[in-house]
């Protein structure tokens, strides 16, 4: 079965929400430990996001109650796990094993928009970790856009924002650290997001 999206959704807007949900979970979200931070996340761009799959129907997913009393711990280990997974990512030989274990996990869903493209939606599951939650996120955009972990993936050296840019990613170094200010404007273009904290 293939989810058809809502009119006027276009697969692309899917992965680009999934992409800029991910690097937002990273780049600020999981650097604190602030349950009410984490909840808009997930009530907001997670949510927006994912669908829940039943055997009857599809609803929207909400978020869940995901507050242990370790939070700062947990928030920290997911984080570690999926900068990981998006290193993972960057290497097409592990990347296509990346993009398949998230398939057969049950953490994606084949899509289709009104004009007929093809991507993946993230799937939420009942009682789902935090970690696939956000895996699913980037499982969905890197399974439409593999080539763009391989070339435009990386991490600040200056300041460790985690962003997309082909174009910094060869002197790593992000919008806001770029000491050149010849090498192009100072803003990144919108399909290329970097979410600072």
């Amino acid at each position: 079965m293939v989810v058809t999206l809502p009119a006027g959704v276009r697969v692309l807007a899917v992965a680009d929400g999934c992409r800029a949900a991910a690097l937002d979970f990273v780049n600020r979200v999981s650097k604190r430990a602030d349950s009410a931070m984490l909840e808009d996340w997930l009530q907001g761009a997670y949510a927006a996001l994912v669908i829940r799959m039943t055997p009857n129907r599809t609803i929207r997913e909400g978020a869940t109650s995901l507050f242990p009393p370790a939070l700062n711990e947990q928030l920290g280990k997911t984080r570690e796990e999926i900068l990981r997974e998006f290193e993972l990512a960057r290497d097409p030989d592990n990347g296509a094993a990346f993009g398949y274990s998230a398939q057969v996990g049950g953490l994606l869903h084949p899509c289709r928009d009104d004009e007929g493209a093809e991507g993946w939606v993230p799937v939420a599951l009942p009682r789902m970790g935090l970690v696939d939650r956000v895996r699913s996120l980037v499982a969905a955009d890197y399974m439409l856009r593999p080539a763009d972990y391989e070339k435009a993936l990386f991490t600040c050296a200056r300041c460790g924002l985690l962003s997309f840019d082909a174009l910094r990613a060869p002197g790593r170094t992000c919008v806001a650290h770029d000491s050149d200010p010849h090498s192009m404007s100072s803003s990144p273009p919108p399909s290329r997001r970097a979410l600072a904290g």
